[in-house]
């Protein structure tokens, strides 16, 4: 067997039997096609062993394909864990910071990650945006921007960043149109826009959901963005979410939308419980001590609730 084995290609063949496909793998590497053919091909004839299957529908893993896979996870986990231990020595905020969001987050968020910026020109800010929840065990993300109930998983340390409340909203044409809605008994006289995916697990939105016939939804997404344009167009009645400050001196602040103009919607009472929901700062408590991770919480939370940021306060 050939002892320059490199410890790249087995990170490449992971990455394909994973996936499945060496295009995915690729774009998940940032590495094109032909590289990681050559290096699967490299590492078998390492080997001496064919770790895949080449079928029309993808790459099959053979039984050494199978213990590699297995093997190579624990290991490239450890790996992973080592490298996160390494970088966070140097207390200086730097190098790169990748940050799962909910989507549509970022009308609200990329402001606040170009004042971080200016605080902290040496990190580069990587956004994932996905309403999926993002393995945080494996280094695909350093930190994770949750809503509703606090993560339970033992390894993740969840710190809560502002809570966000729904509002229902129409257009004024619609309610032209349909009049208000008074009673819970009316809910099922109106036209509704929700979301989908795992938005409708927000537990404002679930108790919506509880109430109406699945034949009143007339517009689905799972942007908010979309919702927005939908109940603009006289759709029908959908939520808004917005910031809830906890000083009485700062104006809420909308969180899924760049269009602060309410002018030509009106609120709607909903005869329906709308509890408040809890974002979440979550990250792996093996970056517990990282200078990148804390100090993008401290400078959140000193944006949010006025305070002066302290991008360098390691807890």
């Amino acid at each position: 067997m050939d002892k320059e084995i490199r410890w790249d290609d087995y990170k490449i063949a992971l990455a394909v039997a994973e996936s499945q496909s060496l295009s995915r793998a690729g774009k998940r590497l940032g590495i094109n096609h032909s590289t990681v053919l050559r290096s699967v091909g490299r590492l078998e004839k390492a080997l001496n062993v064919s770790l895949f299957i080449r079928h029309q529908r993808g790459y099959q893993l053979t039984d050494a394909g199978q213990m590699m896979l297995k093997r190579m996870r624990s290991i490239a986990g450890d790996m992973q864990r080592l490298t996160n231990t390494l970088a966070t020595l140097d207390a200086t905020p730097s190098g790169t910071l990748r940050i799962s969001t909910v989507t549509d987050f970022s009308p609200f968020f990329a402001p606040l990650l170009h004042r971080f910026r200016v605080a902290c020109p040496d990190v580069r800010v990587q956004i994932l945006a996905t309403d999926e929840l993002v393995s945080l065990a494996h280094d695909d993300v350093h930190v994770a921007i949750r809503i509703g109930e606090q993560p339970q998983e033992p390894d993740l340390i969840a710190r809560p960043l502002m809570a966000v409340s729904l509002e229902c909203y129409a257009s004024i044409e619609y309610v032209k149109q349909y009049g208000v809605l008074e009673s819970v008994s009316d809910v099922n006289r109106h036209q509704w826009i929700l979301p989908t995916g795992h938005k409708t697990q927000i537990p404002a939105i679930k108790n919506i959901i509880e109430q109406i016939d699945d034949a009143n939804v007339v517009f689905q997404s799972n942007s908010f963005n979309d919702i927005e344009s939908a109940i603009r167009a006289g759709m029908g009645i959908g939520p808004l979410s917005r910031m809830v400050s906890q000083q009485s001196n700062v104006q809420l602040v909308d969180v899924f939308s760049l269009n602060l103009n309410y002018e030509q919607l009106q609120r709607v009472s909903l005869p329906i419980a709308s509890p408040v929901s809890q974002v979440w700062f979550v990250y792996h408590k093996d970056l517990k001590k990282s200078s990148r991770v804390h100090a993008l919480l401290n400078f959140l939370m000193s944006q949010i609730d006025g305070s002066s940021p302290s991008v360098n306060n390691i807890e």
